[in-house]
């Protein structure tokens, strides 16, 4: 693994670390019933999601984070969601939240290896879920997931891929702020996105998929919807 890849990791464990005492008070103060419609950054992205895939038999959340995404479709109806991420903290916070919320037996929430992806079957998946995880990877890495999913989703699978928005940032050194080879933004020295528009995007995920649409979103607090969501099927 290279030091790139491996001080992202480092970045997103430490990022979704919640200590007990922060569980505890989390349980005290949540809605249990629907507070897991608050877990996603953004309704229109929840709202997305779950339209394109509740509906599926076998779902895979690559790169899950908080399992946000497992825990709508399990609450929407999806009955089999397997929600995957390399980072430990992300899915001991998955596992927590997905009980929190009562996700049921057909939410599974697994830490993986970085190569896990490529090691699963082929065509297992008829609906998958990677939502920003290829925009902060190194490119060689996000292409590869990118590959992996085409290759383990069935031929009628629903894909979903969210990523976000295009940046021009430059080299700020105020800000900690670096910019190398045109579009790899680091803060801290710490890869943070890989920035690309969304005809450049369209044209790797076009060598395995079939671009039907993109949506745009905000997180709340942002002025405009300039996130990405791009709806695929298989070529």
């Amino acid at each position: 693994m290279n030091s790139t890849y491996s001080d992202a990791l480092k970045f997103w464990d430490q990022a979704f670390e919640m200590g007990d005492a922060e569980k505890e008070q989390y349980l005290k103060e949540i809605d249990p019933e629907n507070g897991w419609k608050e877990l996603a950054s953004s309704e229109k992205l929840r709202d997305i999601v779950t339209a394109h895939l509740s509906g599926c038999n076998k779902v895979l959340d690559y790169g899950c984070g908080e399992g946000w995404a497992g825990i709508a479709l399990s609450k929407s109806g999806c009955k089999d969601v397997t929600a995957v991420d390399v980072v430990e903290n992300a899915i001991k916070l998955a596992n927590f939240l997905g009980s929190a919320y009562g996700a049921g037996s057909g939410f599974k929430a697994e830490c993986v290896s970085t190569d896990w992806i490529s090691k699963e079957k082929e065509a297992s998946y008829d609906g998958i879920l990677c939502s920003n995880v290829v925009d902060v990877l190194p490119a060689d890495v996000a292409e590869d997931i990118i590959k992996n999913i085409a290759r383990i989703a069935t031929k009628d699978a629903k894909i979903i891929i969210s990523m976000n928005y295009h940046s021009n940032a430059a080299s700020d050194p105020e800000r900690n702020i670096e910019v190398k080879n045109g579009n790899e933004i680091y803060v801290n020295g710490v890869l943070r996105m890989v920035s690309r528009t969304d005809e450049e995007w369209t044209d790797i995920l076009g060598e395995h998929f079939k671009v039907e649409k993109i949506e745009y979103f905000a997180w709340p607090g942002e002025a405009r919807e300039a996130r990405r969501i791009f709806i695929l099927r298989k070529a």
